[in-house]
């Protein structure tokens, strides 16, 4: 076969390839009998965009080699085996789903990628490093090494390793249907572990009358049109702040999803101190591209049930609906400390030196029969005036 340097490749026209792909790149010549020979024996190495891609480039590979004469039996019998491989992944990543232990996981992955010796390690934040099915640091392998590893990330962060025979990375298609398996039932996996260990922690969260806290990001859909992919790296940001802060006084979280942060504390000047530092770290940074991170603050405190669910009854309700969590009306605005009548009663003599409550009059919402009683809370170094709070109805009430 004639080598094809680069010069005779550019001025061959497009018909001359099996696979041209969406980007216009140029894969499996098919100029002349040779290179079709070589491209029969080629063609599952290639990885190609999709299925109806791989199709189109079969038939154009099959219609070249008719063309030359060529029967490919090699090939076709290739085909069918890879047909066989990828039923037996269908199936697998049904079966996956339901193995009980690493070990079993393990097994079932060797035998699907015909490697004895393949080994599954798993992504520890805590350890900073994959771990094996024993819980024990592992290393990874060397390039050059007779194994080659295949990772798995999850929104950017590693999640598992296989560590297998370079050989496996023969059969692409077999290859990437196996980890799509994987990824699915490690994901599950990783969601039922979740799960049970929430339901483990949930019950260990303060009972009798605690304070809640409850944040979340003003425009924050603005932010995610302004900042794009960027955003996430910000809302990661605001949360790290907010979760010390919460730590550092004893509060404990309870829930984080999108930009809505819910902590609860045994005592309420520890949530109002909390609420405090949020506020003043987020004035003291920068932001990318010069945006505002404004983040409002309900703060309410009660007796609610504890049950393996989470936290339930009205004492949850009334705090969401002061910082209008989901679609409930948005009561504070970024920047502002709102507090109930309860949790200003609850913070007592507790109050830090130079902090002062301002009364915002009484308040109805959505889902709750009585009033709620609202304060802002203000300080020298945090902004004292901002719009009125958007609330159905409200009545006047004294200041203090």
């Amino acid at each position: 076969m004639s080598q094809l340097n680069a010069k005779k490749r550019s001025q061959l026209p497009k018909s001359a390839f099996a696979y041209v792909d969406s980007k216009g790149r140029r894969r499996l010549p098919i100029n002349d009998e040779p290179h079709v020979r070589n491209a029969l024996a080629r063609f599952n190495q290639v990885a190609f965009e999709d299925d109806a891609a791989r199709e189109r480039a079969r038939k154009r590979l099959l219609s070249a080699a008719k063309k030359y004469g060529i029967v490919p039996i090699g090939f076709m019998t290739g085909q069918l085996r890879s047909q066989m491989s990828e039923a037996a992944a269908g199936r697998f990543v049904i079966e996956l789903g339901q193995v009980d232990t690493p070990s079993e996981f393990e097994r079932r992955l060797r035998t699907a990628l015909r490697d004895p010796s393949l080994s599954v390690l798993h992504w520890s934040d805590s350890a900073g490093a994959y771990l094996d099915g024993a819980g024990q640091p592992a290393a990874l392998p060397a390039d050059g090494e007779s194994r080659v590893v295949t990772l798995l990330e999850r929104h950017g962060q590693p999640m598992t390793a296989l560590v297998h025979d370079r050989a496996v990375l023969d059969n692409p298609d077999l290859v990437k249907t196996v980890t799509a398996a994987v990824r699915l039932a490690v994901e599950n996996e990783r969601l039922r572990g979740q799960v049970e260990a929430r339901a483990s922690e949930v019950r260990t969260l303060p009972t009798g009358y605690v304070t809640f806290l409850l944040t979340d990001i003003e425009g924050s859909t603005n932010l995610l049109q302004r900042l794009g992919d960027r955003y996430a790296a910000l809302l990661a940001e605001v949360r790290a702040i907010i979760r010390s802060s919460v730590h550092r006084v004893g509060g404990r979280e309870v829930d984080a999803r999108a930009d809505e942060f819910f902590a609860v504390f045994d005592r309420a000047p520890a949530a109002l101190e909390a609420a405090l530092a949020i506020e003043r770290t987020l004035q003291g940074r920068a932001w990318p591209d010069g945006v505002d991170v404004r983040v409002r603050t309900g703060i309410h405190s009660g007796r609610p049930t504890l049950t393996d669910a989470g936290y339930v009854g009205l004492a949850v309700h009334a705090v969401a609906r002061i910082c209008s969590a989901a679609r409930i009306c948005s009561a504070a605005r970024g920047g502002q400390i709102l507090l109930s009548a309860a949790t200003r009663d609850a913070v007592g003599r507790s109050r830090p030196a130079g902090i002062r409550f301002r009364g915002l009059g009484s308040h109805r919402f959505r889902g709750l029969r009585e009033a709620q009683a609202l304060f802002q809370v203000e300080a020298a170094d945090l902004p004292a005036h901002f719009p009125p709070l958007q609330t159905h109805a409200a009545d006047t009430a004294g200041k203090r």
